[in-house]
């Protein structure tokens, strides 16, 4: 409890002189876990501390460490995709070396000067040393090539300091695959550390990546974060290169395509059956593979009031039409709702639907689909709601729903995107006019 309440003064003491920082904090919550082998760590909208660890820290060096994580966070590496088969210690680094590029010209910088708490950069320090005594660290088979030639320039270390001179400002995906390179190879070439299983070199700890996972939810609400900042709060004391890096790793175009997507995935997921007749990819027969019955059924609900336009409702079933007839989903039923259901039975979605066809017009009330997917959610891996958002919060009698709200306007997304969040297993996009 000690160390949570020197990360929450930190944190207030971030309100007037770190409003972006003190912002992204308060989005993620403190707990304890000290089971990990890193002070800090994000991830899963969490900041999970070792107080074993921490204990041991100045306030000014806890800072530093919350700090770190921070610009991870809005870097967003916690919540960015995962390479297939991604080595989490490699992952760490890269990131630490994004995070690196970013502070070593900063004149003022406030993280300590030898950038202990970036495990990654120390890690490569030490490879940096090993390089500066071999003729061909990287094996005979890569001697005067690219590749070589890349780490040679970006694992000198300066005499006087000890810092790395040189860091190529790349992407964090671009620089996960030079470690996963570089990773590979030295291990091949047999220069790995004194002690390294199987002729590997000990990585940092996986354990700061460990909850890295995917997450658009968290990736949105950290952009709504930068833009405040840019448009409102100002950045604080981050510096011109950390803020530089920011800018350049956010894209603040939406993509609805990524929410349904995701969805698409998440209730195609809901039909995993296990086998052993197939292999799991990472245990072999050790443990059971996993097939997927591709026969994921979907109900489409959509709000005739005289909000919705022909126009947005084309829009929509175009969206839908690309995602949804892949062979992945057997069936698609849709059902039209104002204040009560327009017809007894769904029917089956096809290419050409006529909403001026189906008489509604009235106002709207989301407890009516809510209620019809709730006495057929055996039938259905998942629902999606296209409104605008105009009616009353309805509510979930069960806890286990799989529910995507498309609103048909930004503006519609953005009043409505707050309380649908709210709604255990529902989340929210909209369909850019």
């Amino acid at each position: 409890m000690e160390t949570q309440k020197r990360l929450e003064k930190i944190k207030k003491n971030w309100f007037f002189s770190e409003p972006l920082l003190f912002s992204v904090a308060c989005t993620h919550v403190f707990i304890s876990n000290n089971r990990i082998n890193e002070p800090l760590r994000t991830g899963q909208k969490r900041i999970e501390f070792s107080d074993s660890l921490c204990e041991k820290l100045t306030d000014s060096i806890l800072e530093d460490y919350l700090r770190v994580e921070m610009m991870r966070i809005l870097l967003a590496h916690p919540y960015s995709r995962k390479p297939a088969d991604c080595k989490p210690g490699v992952l760490s680094i890269a990131s630490d070396i994004v995070i690196y590029q970013s502070l070593k010209y900063e004149k003022n910088s406030k993280f300590i000067s030898d950038y202990d708490c970036l495990s990654g950069i120390v890690y490569l320090k030490s490879i940096a040393q090993r390089f500066s005594t071999l003729n061909s660290p990287l094996g005979e088979k890569w001697k005067n090539t690219e590749e070589e030639k890349f780490f040679l320039r970006n694992l000198q270390l300066d005499r006087r300091t000890g810092d790395l001179i040189t860091v190529d400002n790349l992407s964090f995906e671009k620089w996960y695959k030079k470690i996963l390179f570089l990773v590979s190879q030295i291990s091949a070439a047999g220069t790995s550390n004194a002690g390294g299983a199987d002729g590997e070199f000990a990585l940092p700890s996986e354990d700061s990546s460990e909850l890295w996972e995917e997450n658009l939810e968290a990736e949105e609400e950290i952009k709504e974060q930068i833009k405040k900042a840019d448009n409102e709060q100002g950045w604080g004391g981050l510096g011109g290169g950390e803020i530089r890096s920011i800018k350049d790793n956010v894209d603040f175009s939406f993509d609805y395509r990524k929410a349904l997507t995701q969805f698409r995935q998440a209730i195609v997921s809901a039909n995993r059956t296990l086998t052993r007749m197939r292999p799991s990819r990472r245990f072999g027969f050790k443990q059971m593979g996993s097939r997927y019955e591709r026969k994921a059924q979907l109900l489409i609900a959509v709000d005739v009031s005289g909000s919705i336009t022909d126009e947005s409702f084309e829009n929509f079933c175009h969206a839908i039409k690309n995602f949804f007839f892949l062979g992945i989903i057997e069936k698609i039923d849709v059902i039209f709702f104002d204040v009560n259901l327009k017809l007894s039975q769904p029917v089956s979605f096809r290419k050409k639907i006529d909403l001026s066809e189906i008489k509604g017009r009235g106002g709207t009330n989301f407890q009516i689909p809510v209620n019809f997917y709730e006495e057929h959610k055996g039938e259905y891996s998942g629902m999606i709601i296209f409104t605008d958002g105009e009616g009353d919060i309805p509510y979930y009698s069960g806890n286990k729903c799989n529910v995507l709200w498309i609103l048909d306007s930004r503006i519609a997304y953005e009043k409505s995107k707050m309380w649908i969040k709210t709604l255990k297993g529902n989340k929210a996009t909209y369909l850019p006019v």
